[in-house]
């Protein structure tokens, strides 16, 4: 049986290669995460539990 994960963990980003976001009404720091398949980055405020969610940019190949 292939190893389908291996090959997934290479091509997707970290978190941290994600950019950060504060808080609409509290200036928090969001924290973020993948979503889709990696086409959106989801991002929920740990204070007041503000979510938005941002399309991610086509990267160049």
């Amino acid at each position: 049986m292939a190893d389908t994960f291996t090959s997934q963990s290479k091509t997707s980003p970290t978190t941290t290669d994600l950019p950060d976001r504060l808080c609409t009404w509290c200036k928090v720091a969001m924290t973020k995460r993948l979503v889709a398949g990696g086409q959106f980055v989801h991002y929920t405020c740990p204070k007041c539990v503000f979510q938005h969610t941002t399309k991610r940019a086509a990267q160049a190949q």
